[in-house]
């Protein structure tokens, strides 16, 4: 019996698998953002799950980007606060000795450890810094350890340690970071106070786990080179695996646990889907009728747009409405433009992907009519898994590795990671040149977007 946490943004879910398979679930969701209401969750949500049952051994995953100081103060991932930093650091650091100090260029992602402590540096007297996942193994163990991926950016993946040399530029002293280790790594035992509070055995093994991203790959089999994933959320995330480190990309790429992930993160995913279900509703959707019909095209920018062009004054739009267009063609438009901003992204990654499918995960992973316009977009067939709950059964995998179940991930992810469905379209001409038009959309409207935004305020 195998116990994974995983603490989101808004809720902690908790899991234990026996024998690979999912046998028990719970979730809390926070009554406020601070670490006190993060633990009294995880601790009720540990208590309700561990009823009767003999868990072996727990790990653990989070959201990262999100920055305790001093034990309470929190700047959460979601917070806008580090672009200036991010500007100033990628001015100083070249991109070669990036790679060299921390085993990846340096993305234009503000939530990074760097731009974050440069911050906390210039605006607070800290004595310690620490990430969620840091707390709960404290509050489990003890101990605060930390993983090199939570810390990516500022680790040196390679070492295995903390960058000295980007240490120095920050001017932060490593005594104020908890320590790193590896996510197969035993952080400690549950300690006798945490057992009366969350129903734990007492000396059950803690491994650390890893963030919630790398953790919600593994849960999904990413395992091997050239596999092609798309989770969906309140952004996308859409990447590859790959023998092949891109210095000079504008996404995101670094070490992963085979290999190198390459990936870009959309703005507004999930955002644009929830938009298209209260004005439209996506009951009635028929991808063919709307095709026929000429359905407009829509740009999914509801809050800007991350990759693949980086513009935070982007707004959505639908183009190429008539007197015959319907609701549904309206709904319909909307999945085709969450689809399109998917694909922008897969396009512009700048590597040959000989993948034989999509694995898909997340909130909207399991819409069947998104992912026929994503096979057809694609021409790859759309795979879709059992377990969705992806992070915390990734922190199972790496507790059943670490503690000798398995092997290594590739066999556990062949035990533990079943397909439930798989969705295959044909190719449609159409769609491609949908999509072509969908991107001159964009850069036909760009100085627009930009007039639009500075008269709205």
């Amino acid at each position: 019996m195998i116990a994974g946490i995983d603490l989101g943004t808004s809720s902690v879910k908790v899991l234990i698998t026996d024998n690979g398979k999912t046998v028990k679930k719970a979730k809390r969701t926070y009554t406020e953002r601070s670490v006190d209401a993060w633990l009294k969750a995880v601790a009720e949500a540990l208590s309700e799950i561990s009823r009767g049952v003999k868990i072996d051994a727990v790990s653990l995953s989070s959201q990262v980007g999100t920055y305790i100081i001093n034990g309470s103060d929190i700047i959460s991932w979601q917070d806008p606060i580090g672009k200036e930093e991010v500007a100033r650091i990628k001015k100083d650091i070249s991109k070669e000795e990036f790679a060299a100090e921390i085993s990846m260029p340096h993305p234009e992602v503000i939530s990074y450890p760097m731009p974050r402590l440069l911050y906390i540096k210039e605006h607070y007297d800290a004595k310690s810094v620490c990430q969620p996942k840091d707390k709960i193994c404290e509050m489990l163990t003890g101990k605060q350890v930390s993983d090199i991926y939570s810390w990516r950016g500022l680790a040196n993946l390679e070492t295995g340690a903390y960058s000295k040399k980007m240490l120095s530029y920050l001017g932060v002293d490593e005594s104020i970071l908890p320590p790193l280790k590896s996510p197969f790594d035993l952080a400690g035992y549950v300690t006798k106070e945490a057992s009366e509070k969350n129903g734990l055995a007492e000396g059950t093994p803690v491994y650390l786990g890893c963030n919630d991203y790398y953790a919600g790959l593994l849960g999904m089999g990413i395992v091997e080179s050239d596999m092609l994933f798309d989770i969906t959320g309140t952004s996308e995330h859409i990447g590859i695996t790959t023998d092949k480190l891109s210095l000079d990309t504008k996404m995101v790429t670094g070490p992963y646990f085979v290999s190198n992930v390459h990936y870009g993160v959309t703005a507004s995913g999930g955002t644009s889907l929830d938009f298209g279900i209260e004005k439209f509703g996506f009951e009635g959707i028929d991808v063919e009728k709307s095709l026929s019909n000429d359905a407009p095209l829509f740009l999914p920018y509801l809050k800007g747009e991350r990759a693949p062009i980086w513009d935070s004054n982007a707004r959505g739009m639908f183009f190429g409405i008539s007197d015959k267009t319907t609701k549904e063609d309206m709904a319909y438009s909307v999945l085709e433009g969450v689809a399109f901003s998917a694909y922008h992204i897969y396009e512009s990654l700048e590597d040959n992907v000989d993948a034989k499918y999509i694995i898909t995960a997340g909130g909207a992973g399991k819409d069947e009519k998104f992912n026929k316009i994503k096979s057809s977009l694609w021409n790859l067939p759309v795979v879709t898994l059992e377990e969705t709950d992806t992070s915390a059964y990734g922190a199972c995998m790496i507790a059943s590795v670490a503690s000798g179940i398995y092997k290594d991930i590739k066999e556990a992810a062949k035990a533990m990671c079943r397909i439930e469905k798989r969705v295959e379209a044909k190719e449609n001409p159409l769609l491609r040149q949908r999509f072509e038009l969908y991107k001159k959309l964009y850069e036909s409207n760009k100085q627009n977007f930009e007039e639009f935004r500075r008269l709205a305020k």
